[in-house]
């Protein structure tokens, strides 16, 4: 039997069901004739590329932020620097 490919838009309907509308996996994929291990893949996928997803941004706010600081110090440093010499 060959395999059955889905579209993205049809695994994003199966993850919105489970996500969004709090049906168990199950009966996600009752309602859209597949199967139940399918809908877990997909929705187990997507929370880990959320997952990654959000600690990259918190990874980015960081950065910036110590960007920010060491920009502080350097400035305060140069100002030092200049009373002093």
């Amino acid at each position: 039997m060959r395999a059955k490919f889905y579209s993205d838009e049809f695994k994003a309907e199966a993850i919105r069901l489970v996500v969004q509308q709090r049906f168990s996996a199950a009966e996600a994929a009752a309602r859209l004739n597949v199967r139940s291990e399918n809908v877990l893949t997909w929705v187990r996928r997507f929370r880990y590329n959320r997952s990654q997803l959000y600690e990259a941004d918190r990874l980015k706010e960081r950065l910036h932020e110590v960007a920010m600081e060491r920009d502080v110090l350097i400035k305060l440093a140069s100002r030092l620097l200049d009373k002093a010499g």
